[in-house]
């Protein structure tokens, strides 16, 4: 039966804009090959240069799709991101492809990476929709960028990915997917066709790829629900231990605490079940610190407040955790180059 999968609708946590380094498999490899330098090409998008031989460490979402479009203006190559999906195969998934290859069926391939994706990318969602036509699935996957970043190219290399997948999991219906694309073809639409192995349409209402149902009770030849169940396993440890929204996770639990005096990073840490360093070392290996965390969301926060006249400017400043308003104005001159007061009457003057 496929009914079961007709409902998944699985989002990728709180973090929306991290994702395992991994993600950068043959970059560096289809840059060079076309007389680029990878180095300066993440240099100039502010990825750490670890990233190019760490496959765990977390990078920005946003910044990675910004890599992507700027390597394609370098490179003069109006399609890396069909390229580079080319140069990629399934370890890209890390042990998530243990969970796809081996599942029981088609069906559950798909559920199982769903559930899972967020080991790799948290700042994405999936979305299984009802199509006009029955005998077919469409799977929505978006990636939650800031407004403003570049995304055509990272989204040719996400359904590249996509294509390549289902052609892996399923030879026999490889042709039989369809991409759907929002925005229109950079490049000959035959382009496309060929890196898919698959028709595409273009200028769509939403990104997808367009599945036949029937495939879902597909066994899978290699099912092995032992490697499933390993696997899982693995994922959720290391989840635990190094989560890729761990800078959502502190940004929560020091919202909560602010206005009590309990946002300290020791405070913070010992919610999180580790010590003050580990905190430290994890959150610097995401380009953060604890102290920058606090200060943008009090920031933040201090935007919303000061907009509600029936909050007093010394309430204000002791929500936001300052024990002296003195500190609280000297904050705001800081990130608004104006005194509370005048941030409250311009913000209350606003349309």
């Amino acid at each position: 039966m496929v009914t079961s999968y007709e409902v998944q609708n699985v989002s990728a946590g709180m973090a929306k804009e991290m994702i395992q380094a991994r993600a950068l498999g043959g970059f560096r490899m289809l840059v060079e090959a076309h007389g680029g330098d990878p180095k300066a090409l993440l240099t100039r998008c502010k990825i750490p240069l670890a990233a190019l031989t760490k496959p765990d460490l977390p990078i920005s979402l946003d910044s990675l799709a910004s890599l992507y479009d700027h390597a394609a203006q370098v490179l003069e190559m109006e399609d890396f991101g069909l390229q580079l999906s080319r140069c990629q195969d399934l370890t890209l998934y890390g042990p998530l492809a243990l969970i796809v290859l081996h599942a029981q069926t088609v069906g559950d391939a798909l559920v199982g990476l769903m559930r899972h994706f967020a080991f790799h990318t948290p700042g994405a969602s999936f979305q299984i929709a009802d199509d006009a036509d029955p005998d077919v699935i469409c799977v929505r996957y978006a990636l939650n960028l800031q407004p403003g970043t570049p995304s055509r190219q990272i989204v040719e290399q996400s359904y590249g990915m996509a294509a390549k997948l289902w052609s892996t999991m399923v030879p026999s219906e490889a042709a039989q997917a369809r991409i759907l694309l929002r925005h229109a073809p950079a490049v000959p639409p035959r382009v496309y066709e060929k890196s898919f192995g698959c028709p595409c349409s273009f200028e769509q209402e939403t990104d997808a790829i367009v599945l036949p149902r029937r495939a879902l009770d597909f066994v899978v030849p290699h099912a092995d629900p032992e490697l499933v169940a390993t696997a899982e396993g693995y994922i959720a440890t290391i989840m635990r231990r190094h989560p890729l929204d761990l800078a959502q996770q502190v940004k929560a639990l020091v919202a909560e605490q602010l206005a009590f005096g309990g946002a300290t990073i020791e405070n913070i840490a010992g919610q999180l079940k580790m010590q003050k360093r580990k905190l430290q070392r994890l959150l610097a290996e995401q380009g953060l610190y604890f102290e920058s965390i606090v200060d943008e969301l009090r920031c933040d926060l201090a935007t919303e407040y000061l907009g509600n006249a029936a909050l007093s400017l010394q309430t204000v400043g002791t929500m936001l955790g300052y024990n002296e308003q003195s500190s609280f104005t000297r904050a705001c001159k800081r990130w608004f180059d104006a005194s509370p007061k005048l941030v409250r009457q311009t913000r209350l003057a606003a349309p």
